[in-house]
């Protein structure tokens, strides 16, 4: 039902009450059968708007400008260049990219088999995670809660091989329009830490997995070189520590600066491993597993350039495609070093729990 079709219509639900959605005859609506909510269709990409009745507050709207904001900063121009062939080798390379670094989509999402399984990502971004599963088999479903996300990530689903079925929505985390156990397995990676309600966020994992299903999920980790030995120093800097609740002052100094528009990122939330018992108490975790680490993660100015000419002069090449997708630019992955030192000091947490 991207637009909506028969495939995924018996997983669709309204956002507000959980009730049937209906087509309109014009197909540029779906209208929810029992309080009539109205959800207009994209025309160029049947991408279905579903979050518009519940981003109107003014965390969840400066969410989407900044997001917004960042999309146009680094995907906006690489985007509208996109073709078939040229996505095809990209998600060669970020697969490769992936691998190197240990990533959760390569490490974690890698021992499982898709092949057929029903997969939700949460926070698509750009669209080339759900694309690397696709292309695995599995039938993807991918929301983002930033309409220009939301289709970047349909224009790519539409691009990229694969056996399996693929839509996106534009669609809340705390309100996700999908019926009651839907899913095989729920995959985020390094969202659910930027929304307004985390711990709804999850809540709504848990209701849409179907029993024995699986998340997938990357969060932010407090012990790590990042935090403190970048983001705090930086926090007492701009005095933001001192006033500011800690998800707010760690959002405005984490993930960029906007160039679009004055909003800077609202809310990033940071993790203790004993946090992340709590906050997925109501699942069984599986396995946590921290990785991310580079020697950029220091309060020192142009350090990342540092580090990337440093590595460039030893002979190491940046992983290009696969660095354009996922974060607008080469990327330097890891070094032996770094990995080995990641487990203890890395930024991400890997995090797998079973409903």
């Amino acid at each position: 039902m991207n637009g909506p079709s028969t495939s995924s219509a018996d997983m669709l639900c309204s956002p507000c009450c959980r009730a049937q959605l209906v087509r309109q005859t014009d197909v540029s609506t779906v209208t929810c059968s029992a309080c009539h909510a109205i959800f207009p269709i994209d025309a160029e990409t049947g991408v279905i708007a579903f979050s518009a009745h519940h981003a109107e507050g003014a965390i969840k709207s400066d969410i989407q400008k900044w997001w917004g904001d960042l999309y146009n900063q680094i995907y906006e121009d690489y985007d509208r260049a996109m073709t078939g062939t040229g996505l095809d080798t990209d998600l060669d390379d970020l697969e490769t990219m992936f691998r190197r670094r240990r990533h959760v989509a390569s490490v974690e999402m890698g021992a499982l088999d898709l092949a057929g399984q029903r997969v939700l990502e949460i926070g698509s971004g750009a669209g080339a995670h759900s694309c690397l599963f696709k292309r695995r088999g599995a039938d993807v479903t991918a929301i983002d809660l930033t309409p220009t996300r939301a289709l970047s990530t349909a224009r790519k689903l539409a691009l990229a091989r694969g056996p399996g079925p693929a839509r996106a929505y534009q669609a809340d985390a705390e309100n996700l329009p999908f019926r009651d156990e839907t899913f095989d397995i729920v995959y985020s990676n390094g969202v659910l830490h930027h929304s307004e309600d985390t711990a709804a966020c999850v809540a709504e994992v848990r209701r849409v997995l179907k029993p024995d299903g699986r998340a997938v999920i990357m969060l932010y980790s407090r012990h790590s070189a990042n935090y403190w030995l970048s983001i705090v120093p930086r926090g007492i800097l701009t005095g933001g520590i001192f006033c500011l609740p800690e998800a707010e002052w760690v959002g405005r100094v984490t993930e960029g600066t906007p160039k679009y528009s004055t909003t800077r990122n609202p809310i990033t939330r940071v993790y203790s491993a004993r946090a992340l018992r709590d906050l997925f108490r109501d699942f069984t975790v599986e396995s946590l597993r921290k990785f991310s680490f580079q020697f950029d993660n220091f309060c020192v100015p142009r350090l990342t350039q540092i580090r990337d000419w440093t590595l460039k002069t030893l002979g190491h090449k940046p992983f290009c495609g696969g660095g354009m997708l996922v974060y607008g630019k080469p990327f330097y992955a890891e070094t032996d070093l770094e990995l080995a030192l990641a487990p203890t000091v890395g930024w991400g947490w890997a995090i797998v729990v079973r409903k």
